[in-house]
């Protein structure tokens, strides 16, 4: 079984061990993951954000192999970084990445910054090139519609639209380009029966955004503040 959906490491004032979510995921009958680094929200020197998520990935990824998971790291995409030390293909050549997680929230991306724009192009051109997936958090303030452009000009590289949100917009993607998937982490299950129903059943992908979902059933309606993303950083 497969999970497209997986996080690893610091959420709010909690760490998540990869070698921990991957054994909580085995005996759950998942034995194949998709993950990236919720470390990549920190707020801190880029250079040094960069360097630690690229050792947390290489360890989970070693950490799978002893338990036998088969994972795929996604390369969780902070333009900050991008600015200042490394293209995009320097990064996915330092790491065994199979695609790009993309948090427009997160990441507070501006679609009005040329430099965000053209990030965006190199990602989707990289992408495309090496048949490499991009996961792509939507929500109602970042729809997936906001890449339709990109979407259409890349044809040939998969997009996954987490969380199905709003339904309206990952109905009209599905529709619209054949390229696009979506994924079933925190999605309610009358969307998903309504994405079924709309003939699109084969283009849900299983996910479950853990352990994040485990992190919210124990502290419900919390947000980190810049006070805990400092004290991430002194802990």
């Amino acid at each position: 079984m497969t999970d497209y959906h997986v996080h690893i490491g610091q959420y709010h004032a909690v760490y998540y061990y990869a070698d921990r979510v991957f054994s909580a995921l085995r005996k759950a009958g998942v034995d194949e993951a998709w993950f990236s680094s919720t470390t990549s929200c920190l707020y801190c020197e880029e250079r040094a954000l960069y360097e630690g998520v690229r050792g947390e990935v290489r360890d989970a990824l070693k950490a799978a192999a002893e338990i036998g998971m088969k994972a795929h790291a996604l390369y969780w995409v902070v333009p900050d970084v991008h600015f200042s030390i490394i293209s995009i293909k320097q990064a996915m050549c330092e790491i065994a990445y199979d695609g790009f997680k993309i948090h427009p929230r997160a990441q507070k991306w501006n679609f009005g910054d040329e430099r965000i724009h053209s990030l965006a192009e190199e990602i989707f051109s990289y992408a495309e090139k090496n048949r490499k997936m991009i996961l792509i958090h939507c929500d109602e303030d970042y729809p997936p519609t906001l890449f339709d452009p990109l979407i259409k000009a890349h044809p040939a590289a998969l997009v996954q639209m987490a969380h199905c949100r709003p339904l309206f917009d990952t109905l009209y993607m599905l529709k619209t380009y054949p390229n696009t998937v979506c994924d079933s982490a925190m999605v309610s299950k009358e969307s998903i029966e309504r994405i079924q129903n709309e003939g699109f059943a084969d283009r849900i992908r299983y996910g479950t955004d853990f352990p994040i979902t485990h992190y919210r059933a124990i502290h419900p309606k919390t947000d980190p503040t810049q006070e805990e993303l400092k004290a991430f950083l002194l802990r």
